[in-house]
Parts: structure tokens; sequence; C-alpha cells
């Protein structure tokens, strides 16, 4: 019985990740209330679930807030620019159901699906790199394009999983009522977690100093 509330336990250790994945993720909200500040507070977050991916986390509360302010500017540029992208997008979706029918509609429907796909999919690179490297945004922003082309099947998956919440509330209110509390407990948290574990691979294969890898704009 002892062993089981031993720090070591792998157990004890499941729960310990999950309360530090709890714990971002309440300070990923309370950082993102202002709106101007997700994109920092997506930096710290993904400051942190870099951490637990790799198994160097020691405090979650210092590792959000350093993700946080370091990236800060970058950050908070990036996700002006994605707002205001995406705040056109809409616009032009609305312009397109109101004015357009048939397969023209559907055609530029499909293209502005497209668009936003690109930009989202380079959005799920742009923000992790910035936790993990220094460079100029755009340089950043360049390697984001590259690895989301080459790693497609990753870029997909990212893409599903950060906006999951979002798909839920477009497609199915019930649904997304039913898992509200996983979002707003875990939810960001568990998937900037699993998208560190996805990009682990791809950060050692870059930093590889030898044999065939990829190597990041300076």
């Amino acid at each position: 019985m002892k062993s089981l509330f031993n720090l070591d336990n792998p157990f004890m250790q499941f729960l310990a990740r999950v309360g530090d994945l709890i714990l971002a993720n309440f300070l990923f909200l309370i950082c993102s209330l202002p709106v101007i500040t997700i994109g920092p507070a997506l930096t710290g977050l993904h400051k942190v679930t870099q951490k637990i991916a790799d198994d160097s986390l020691n405090s979650t509360v210092k590792t959000f807030f350093e993700g946080f302010r370091e990236n800060f500017r970058q950050a908070a540029v990036s996700w002006a620019g994605l707002l205001v992208f995406l705040i056109c997008m809409v616009c032009n979706y609305l312009l397109i159901i109101s004015y357009f029918t048939g397969n023209t509609a559907k055609v530029l429907k499909a293209l502005l699906f497209f668009l936003v796909c690109v930009v989202l999919g380079i959005s799920a690179y742009l923000f992790p790199l910035m936790v993990r490297y220094e460079n100029t945004l755009v340089n950043h922003i360049r390697n984001a394009g590259i690895l989301a082309v080459i790693k497609l099947p990753r870029t997909l998956g990212m893409l599903l999983l950060n906006n999951l919440p979002f798909l839920l509330l477009y497609f199915s209110i019930p649904t997304f009522s039913k898992t509200f509390v996983f979002w707003l407990v875990i939810g960001f948290g568990f998937t900037s977690y699993i998208s560190s574990i996805w990009l682990l691979p791809v950060f050692r294969e870059m930093e590889a100093p030898k044999g065939p890898n990829m190597r990041i704009l300076d």
C-alpha cells in the first residue's frame, strides 16, 4: 500500500502530469481572457506541454509564464494576424452565402475552407516553434510552412485536434455542451500535450547533428 503513494510510482506520476495539465489549462484560459493575449497564452501552454512530453518539467506555473513572457511580442503579433485573417474569412463566407448560389458558391466555400486549413495548419507549428527556438518571426513562419507540408499527416492530425472544440460547436452544439466541462478543466492542455508528443520527434530530427535531417532557418 505504501508503494502506491510513492512519488516514483507510475500511477502517481500519471496523476501528477494530469494535475500539471489541469493547472496549465487553467492558466491558459485565464491569460486568454483579454483575447489579444491568446497568442502568448498559447506559447506558455506549449512550453509546459513540451516540457511534460520530454519529461523535464519542474514548475508548471514558472514554465508557463516563462513561455508567456519570452515569446510575448512574436506570439501577440502572430495571433493578431491570425485573428484578422479568420475575421476576414468569416466575412467572405457571409458574402458568399448572401450573393452566390449553386456550384459557384460551393467552389468559393471550398476555396475558403482550403485557405483556412492552410493557415491553421501553419499555425499548429508556429507557436511550438517559437517556444523551442529563438528566431525571427519571418523565419518561424517559413519553418512552420515547410513543416506543415513535409509532415502532412501530423499537420492534419494537429489541425483536427487543435480545432476540435470549434468543430463540435459548429456541427453539434449538444455534443459540445456535453464536453464543455472537459475543455474547461483540461481540454486545451490535453490537446497541446498530444501535439507536443507528435512534434517531439520532428524537433529531434531537426536538431540531429548527423545524417539526413531538417534544418531550421536561422
